[in-house]
């Protein structure tokens, strides 16, 4: 899809159906690669065919990766303003002796049954899909303040479609302004809003999580930004029980806003973003409809952007106090890898958004403008003790969703991120290459796809005990691809160290999948019968 969204290439009409399919150069047009948001209403379960698998899946490849995404751009009529507002849908690939099993099943949080009961789309999105006009939400505001002089009451919809990651016997799907939903792992049953045995005391958790598998650690953070009351920020971490080991609670002004964070041995990292702006004017005109929390989200020249280090308990500068250090102006969502060489230096990569930088949905295709302000990787390289930022554009890629070596935040390695990109020259959008990036000696690989991809995640070969033997990229990369000429999805495998080699295995399905957000990999077979016949 070129920057205007139009066809290239008109002689490509006369090649053969599938060669055109797999033609890797081919421009996509916007319509094309918008049809990857279709509904999929159908739940399903079956073991992928072995003649639809192409190639040989990797005979080490155990456990199963799990996605979540919006199943759905359509409710009951009501057409979603932006997919962030679509009811999760959560897909179970499990890889087994060589075989592939799909399982897939929408989140039935209370907002999707109570619809689905009345038949009829009821509760706003975090977006802007709404289910009242702007004249009624102006009535009941002004209604509320001038009788009781204060804000009304507002529920939105928690469609827990951002991430999915299972610990300790629980798999849970989350949405960053709501509870999580715990999910039986071998049926993806939802089993119910889960606030984590009372730990979740703000009634919320994060879309992302950081695993430190020396201490064998879950560390999840909520945020809930600050108006009438100081902002809060938890941090907790749990072992593999899910007793919480430390949990904090800090209130830092300014950060209000938290999707991602970095693990570091001495600190937790975070982003004070200048796009994200808390007052009473905006949260009246949020109340009355005239616009809503997503279509808010722009850049505010008068706040800081800066990065926020909390000390870690058991860490070496535990009785340090917490560290501000002001950088550029951008927005973060994602962080890729990280180091800390000692108790003052620290460096990192994130995926950074400038300044013309909004949540519009691109062209129906993706969650913002990254036709107009693309993602762009950052290396960062910060001194605490003098509250030093240097920073570098280090790819030319337009990228999102960077994952790493998921079990060695903060020690052990911190050199390869692996990103959903563009990696075509004059092309920001549609995201449809892999590339494999080393901090360390500023080196890159590129896989082209024949489609659009989802967030690339890698998988150690060694499972959880990787964090502490083999080389840092030893294993693979999962990624979902959607074939927009055939409307169908592929799951993709790659030799993670080898990543412009190309596939070692193409899982293709005969029907699409919705794009999805994020994902991860559990070294873990769900299963409740073994495949009886092939």
């Amino acid at each position: 899809m070129a920057e205007g969204g139009k066809a290239q290439g008109a002689s490509a009409a006369a090649k053969p159906y599938e060669v055109l399919a797999h033609d890797i150069e081919r421009p996509l047009t916007a319509e094309e690669v918008a049809r990857g948001w279709d509904n999929l209403e159908e739940e399903r379960s079956y073991w992928v065919p072995t003649a639809d698998i192409e190639g040989t899946i990797p005979a080490d490849l155990y456990g199963t990766f799990f996605r979540n995404g919006p199943g759905v751009n359509e409710v009951y009529g009501t057409v979603l303003k932006h997919p962030i507002d679509g009811d999760g849908m959560v897909a179970a690939v499990t890889f087994l002796n060589g075989q592939v099993h799909l399982k897939m099943s929408f989140v039935q949080s209370k907002h999707r049954m109570e619809e689905a009961k009345q038949r009829r789309y009821i509760y706003d999105g975090q977006m802007g899909t709404r289910n009242r006009s702007a004249l009624m939400g102006t009535l009941g505001t002004l209604g509320s303040v001038v009788t009781k002089w204060r804000l009304p009451q507002y529920q939105y919809r928690n469609p827990s479609n951002t991430n999915v990651f299972y610990w300790g016997g629980k798999l849970l799907s989350v949405y960053e302004t709501g509870l999580p939903h715990s999910l039986d792992p071998h049926t993806l049953q939802t089993l119910g809003a889960d606030n984590l045995g009372g730990a979740l005391e703000l009634g919320l958790v994060a879309a992302h999580f950081r695993l430190d598998m020396e201490r064998m650690r879950l560390i999840c953070i909520a945020l809930r930004p600050g108006l009438r009351r100081p902002s809060a920020l938890d941090i907790m971490e749990f072992d593999w029980d899910w007793k919480v080991i430390h949990r904090m609670r800090v209130s830092v002004p300014g950060l209000n806003y938290a999707h991602d964070f970095l693990l570091l041995p001495d600190y937790y990292v975070f982003h004070m973003t200048p796009f994200i702006k808390i007052t009473y004017g905006q949260a009246l005109l949020i109340m009355a409809g005239l616009t809503s929390p997503g279509e808010t989200l722009r850049y505010y020249p008068d706040l800081p952007s800066r990065f926020v280090f909390i000390p870690r308990p058991e860490g070496r500068c535990a009785s340090r106090e917490i560290v501000q250090v002001d950088t550029d102006p951008f927005h973060i969502y994602h962080f890729g890898t990280s180091e800390q060489h000692d108790r003052d230096n620290v460096e990192f990569i994130a995926v950074c958004l400038g300044k013309e930088f909004n949540m519009d949905f691109d062209k129906k295709y993706w969650l913002s403008n990254a036709s107009v302000s693309p993602g762009q990787v950052r290396h960062f390289k910060i001194n605490l003790a003098s509250r030093k930022c240097t920073a570098a554009i280090v790819d030319k890629a337009s990228v999102e969703f960077p994952t790493t070596h998921p079990y060695r935040h903060g020690h052990n390695g911190g050199r390869f991120s692996y990103l959903m990109a563009s990696d075509r020259e004059g092309y920001n959008l549609p995201y449809r290459d892999v590339v494999k990036f080393d901090i360390r000696r500023q080196l890159r690989q590129s896989w082209r796809s024949h489609g659009c991809i989802g967030e690339p995640v890698f998988v150690p070969r060694g499972g959880y005990d990787s964090w502490r033997s083999g080389a840092e990229d030893d294993g693979y990369v999962l990624v979902q691809l959607y074939v927009p000429l055939k409307h169908r999805t592929e799951f993709i495998v790659l030799d993670a160290q080898n990543v412009e080699l190309g596939p070692l295995a193409r899982i293709k399905l005969l029907h699409h999948i919705p794009y999805g957000f994020h994902g991860t990999f559990a070294p873990h077979v769900f299963l409740s019968h073994p495949r009886s016949s092939l």
